[in-house]
This record gives C-alpha cells, structure tokens and sequence, in this order.
C-alpha cells in the first residue's frame, strides 16, 4: 500500500478545509439551529442525495489515497447512486436543470481517474 503525497495533500486540502468550516459554524450555532440541522441531515431525502455523493467521493479520494481500486470503485458506485437520486428529485423541480446534474457527476468521476 503505497500513498502518494499528491493525494494526500487534495484529501487533506478538500475534505480538511470544509470540514473544519462546518465543525466551526456547528459550534456557533445556538440549540435550536443544532436540531434542525441534526434533523435535516438524518432525512432520507438528504442522505440518498447529498449524502451519498459526499460519502462516495470521500471514499473514492481515499481510495486513491490508498491505492486500493476497490474502495475507489465503491465510492464512485456511491457517487452514480447519489447522482442518480438526486437527478430524479431536482428532475420534479426543473427539468431542463436536471441535466446538469449527471453533466457534472460525469465530470466528477473522470477527474477521479
């Protein structure tokens, strides 16, 4: 297992400055703010959507982080999905914006290769 410094450094810089970004604005955050924003992140609505394309592109960072292709796969299985719910919510929204969407996944995925 070998871990290349250039992608250590992209997971570091893309997932370390955003997180860092939500903890600290959690942390201002009076109670009532902190249960709503509990409550929104447990929906199932923002799970299938946003959730999983974060935790697919997460895990395919950290896939090539690792070198290992099979967790890189599962993150990009995790992206298509997540990409794939959210075309069919924003879908009943705005159709012609719904394109976009697997417009940017496919591009999302290819700069992982």
């Amino acid at each position: 297992m070998n871990i290349d410094v250039d992608s250590l450094m992209t997971l570091l810089i893309l997932w370390g400055t955003p997180t860092f970004m939500v903890v600290r604005t959690y942390l201002k955050m009076d109670s009532d703010d902190r249960n709503s924003a509990k409550k929104d992140f447990k929906s199932l609505h923002f799970i299938f959507t946003i959730g999983f394309l974060v935790i697919g592109y997460f895990f395919a960072s950290f896939g090539n982080l690792l070198a290992l292709t099979i967790i890189k796969f599962l993150g990009i299985g995790l992206v298509i999905i997540g990409g794939i719910v959210s075309t069919i919510y924003k879908r009943r929204e705005n159709k012609k914006r719904s394109l976009l969407i697997p417009v940017f996944i496919t591009i999302a995925i290819y700069c992982l290769f």
